[in-house]
């Protein structure tokens, strides 16, 4: 949980229009928590918290390709995000941040850096709160705020978004689809955030990872893609220290890394709104799979 004042201005609000978005009553921290035996059975979002969302059909899970991954990172730019970047480029690989508005705004180079070296720039919510726990006005904010930052910076508007949680009903998701946004989520996690302290943590990590490749469900891809698109955090310095191995691991089974976007072969990932910030983009950015 992280403790940040999102900027608000009404205008931001003012200027979105929801009248596609369900009316949904917002649902408290806590409301959603079921026996998770109920999970096999239950069709709404009721459990939501120990059952996860359910899938709307436009939601990114997976790559739709067999042996395609994309690797995601969430809550960043941090002090371990430039360690991380250092092992993409040696290795050539692009991936995908989903930045939080208040850490790119501590961290405007490093955000910098991310986008210039190719990778996909996602938002992640300026605070990282529960989304379904807030107002339609709120949630607005959240977006936006992010939105401000990232156009500061480096002069673009992301067309992907990672709700905080993985949580979000129609009616967050609605919000989102009606600022432009594509709901981009996960089908392999390692729950890095619950482990990155035990001693263990390299098996642990790890070991999801070797599930997905060698075919066992991993019980997150609702829209059984074929291929992998995985969760963790560059804000914990032992999950990142997995990377090589997870990436040596990946190599040697054939897998071939694209960005979230790229892997769903979507070019556009970003909506270029200051040309002279954003700069001449390396063509490896919007790198997506040969067809046919």
């Amino acid at each position: 949980e992280y403790s940040y004042d999102t900027p608000k201005d009404i205008s931001w609000f003012s200027a979105v229009n929801l009248t596609s978005v369900p009316n949904i009553p917002l649902r408290a921290v806590g409301s959603g928590q079921c026996d998770e035996k109920e999970c096999d059975t239950v069709t709404t979002d009721r459990c939501f918290e120990s059952c996860g969302n359910m899938p709307a059909p436009q939601d990114i899970y997976g790559c739709p390709r067999d042996h395609h991954w994309a690797l995601t990172f969430d809550d960043g730019p941090s002090n371990y995000t430039n360690e991380l970047l250092d092992y993409l480029a040696k290795e050539q690989i692009k991936a995908t941040f989903c930045v939080m508005g208040a850490h790119a705004e501590q961290n405007p180079d490093i955000l910098k850096r991310i986008y210039k070296e190719g990778h996909q720039v996602a938002s992640h919510t300026y605070s990282h709160p529960h989304l379904m726990s807030l107002t339609n006005e709120d949630i607005v904010y959240e977006i936006v705020a992010t939105e401000k930052i990232i156009e500061k910076v480096i002069g673009i508007k992301p067309t992907y978004i990672r709700p905080p949680f993985g949580e979000a009903d129609e009616r967050v998701k609605g919000i989102m689809r009606s600022m432009g946004y594509k709901v981009l989520l996960w089908n392999v996690d390692p729950t890095d955030y619950d482990v990155h302290m035990l001693r263990n943590v390299s098996s642990a990590i790890q070991g999801s990872f070797k599930m997905a490749i060698s075919g066992n469900d991993t019980g997150l891809n609702l829209h059984e893609d074929p291929g992998f698109i995985s969760l963790q955090h560059d804000l914990y310095k032992t999950s990142i220290d997995q990377i090589p191995e997870i990436v040596q691991l990946l190599k040697s089974k054939g897998y071939s890394f694209f960005t979230a976007a790229g892997c769903n072969f979507d070019e556009n990932p970003h909506l270029v709104l200051d040309p002279a910030l954003a700069g001449e983009l390396p063509i490896s950015q919007n790198a997506v799979p040969e067809t046919g």
